[in-house]
């Protein structure tokens, strides 16, 4: 309604302008015009279309009042204390007190061995072992003839220790009797010795006591003294005596570890045996060294000194000995070098250890190494691959070489030559174990020797590398194998119409085992599988392939 009353108005006020003209003109009058009519319209009224409230609503919250009235609820739950945690020890292994094992293998080849251990004390441990082993086939020497060879293995030993409050108190006794047959007759000689014309036999008796501090760290004074002897024969008609006592000892102090190994060691031969050296040889010996080390790196130096006694000749000997080791990468790669030298006494029980078939009542200088300067690298790739790389120089006086003893027509045994030397040696070793079932181990050596008086290094070889592996399937079933290569040796030859050179060795084994139980188990061992003919030394060719059958019983 308002905006048709707004309309109506605009209307007739357009109307009265039109016609007002029109009557003034009717009226003839005169209109005088100031300025130009100029037509405006009024503010209009603005319309409020939101809504509005009119008037104001109040509610009023109501009011509400608790009342708690407390009652107690009789609860039937009891708290149980709990214990407090405690470290609890892991479960030990079950022990058995005696092991047998007993084998055979072709050549005739029995093996048996018994050991008998005390179960776990806290008072001590206390151990008995008696073995034999033996071998009785023939071998073929380079003529075609075949000969009784082989060797016969005895030995008992009886060890223990007992446990003090600060230190552990050791002992052993024992005796072997060994015989070795001297078969490696000259070929030429187209002559096979009896088994008994050619069997050597050999007796050790050996006691010893020891006693070493058991101290967790070296900020006490640690220590280990021994006391050791042996009675060793040759056919009961020839007798060596050795005693050897030493102490060593270390102690860190406020800056520097100190250190040191002392000793003396006593070699005797009756009745009227080394007439070169004298029947008695006596050596002692003092090597003290202080150590400076840090996490980073660590440094020792000292000197070794001996005094020699032979023949009633009184000799001392001096070696410097160094050595610094540091990180380049800690615990990956390791660089180390130094330098070190000492005396060493031979005896001739060492020498037939080291070489059955060599001359009766063998007699053997001391050995000077005069020094020996190294260097070399070490450190773990990870947790499951470690490795050593080592290059050393030595020189050395009175180093001995085995040779054919060419006064007896068979030669069969081995005397010795002496010359000084000097020797490069380069030795790696990479220690490879990927799982806790699989270990790998690779060593090699290589060496070089430069002569004075003698034109070879006799019977020694030029390198040496082996390659063995272990895998144990869950203690079940356990596989060892190896492979050995040691290269040609020279070995001196009389007859110059012949080799001088032994050729390349290289020797596979393998070992099986399977547990049957945690008291039973079977095992096999194979050696030399190639079958290949080689020597260890000249006129002694080895068996060919061998295998040995047997099990292992825990009481």
């Amino acid at each position: 309604m308002k905006a048709h009353r707004i309309i109506s108005q605009i209307f007739l006020y357009l109307l009265i302008s039109l016609l007002f003209p029109a009557f003034l003109l009717g009226q003839q009058e005169e209109v005088r015009v100031v300025k130009p009519y100029s037509p405006t319209l009024s503010g209009a009224k603005k319309i409020e279309l939101l809504p509005g409230a009119e008037e104001e609503i109040r509610y009023d919250a109501p009011e509400i009042v608790y009342k708690l009235y407390p009652k107690r609820y009789e609860s039937k739950f009891s708290v149980q204390p709990i214990k407090p945690a405690r470290m609890v020890q892991m479960p030990l292994e079950k022990l058995y007190k005696s092991r047998l094992t007993l084998g055979m293998g072709n050549y005739l080849t029995p093996l048996a061995e018994l050991r008998i251990n005390q179960l776990r004390s806290r008072n001590g441990t206390f151990g008995l072992v008696l073995k034999h082993h033996s071998m009785n086939g023939k071998v073929k020497l380079d003529n075609d003839l075949k000969v009784p060879a082989g060797f016969n293995e005895n030995s008992g030993k009886i060890y223990g220790s007992r446990f003090l409050k600060k230190g552990v108190f050791d002992y052993y006794a024992g005796a072997s009797y060994n015989a070795y047959v001297h078969y490696g007759v000259d070929p030429e000689l187209d002559t096979v010795l009896a088994r008994e014309d050619a069997l050597h036999p050999y007796f050790k008796a050996e006691g010893g006591i020891g006693l070493h501090s058991v101290y967790a760290d070296s900020f006490h004074f640690n220590y280990d003294a021994s006391l050791d002897y042996y009675y060793f024969t040759h056919r009961f008609n020839q007798t060596e005596h050795g005693a050897e006592a030493r102490f060593d000892f270390n102690k860190r102090l406020t800056v520097i570890d100190l250190a040191g190994e002392t000793g003396v060691k006593y070699l005797g031969h009756y009745p009227g045996w080394d007439t070169i050296m004298g029947n008695d040889q006596f050596m002692a010996w003092l090597n003290p060294h202080v150590a400076k080390s840090t996490p980073e790196w660590r440094f020792s130096a000292g000197f070794n000194t001996y005094l020699e006694v032979s023949n009633s000749i009184v000799t001392p000997h001096f070696y410097p000995r160094a050595m610094f080791r540091f990180n380049m990468v800690k615990e990956v790669i390791v660089p180390y070098f130094g330098v070190d030298g000492y005396l060493e006494l031979n005896s001739f029980l060492e020498t037939v250890e080291e070489n059955p078939y060599v001359v009766p009542g063998l007699p053997v200088r001391p050995t000077s190494h005069k020094m020996i300067g190294y260097m070399g690298l070490k450190g773990r790739f990870s947790d499951a691959v470690a490795y050593n790389i080592r290059a050393s120089y030595s020189i050395i006086d009175d180093a001995y070489f085995y040779v054919n003893d060419n006064s007896n027509p068979l030669m069969n045994q081995f005397t010795i030559v002496y010359d000084d030397i000097t020797l490069a040696r380069l030795h790696g070793e990479l220690t490879i174990r990927p799982t806790d079932a699989w270990k790998i181990f690779l060593k090699g050596n290589y060496y070089h020797y430069v002569m004075v008086r003698e034109d070879h290094p006799w019977n020694k070889p030029q390198f040496d590398v082996s390659a063995e592996a272990r895998y144990n399937m869950s203690d079940k079933i356990i596989i060892n194998a190896g492979i050995y290569a040691i290269g040609a040796r020279y070995f001196e030859n009389f007859n110059p119409a012949l080799e001088e050179t032994l050729p390349l060795t290289v020797d596979a084994n393998l070992g099986l085992e399977y547990r049957y139980s945690k008291l039973l188990s079977f095992w096999a061992r194979f050696n030399n599988m190639a079958a290949q003919k080689y020597y260890l030394y000249n006129n002694y060719p080895s068996y060919r392939f061998r295998v040995m059958l047997g099990l292992t019983y825990a009481l």
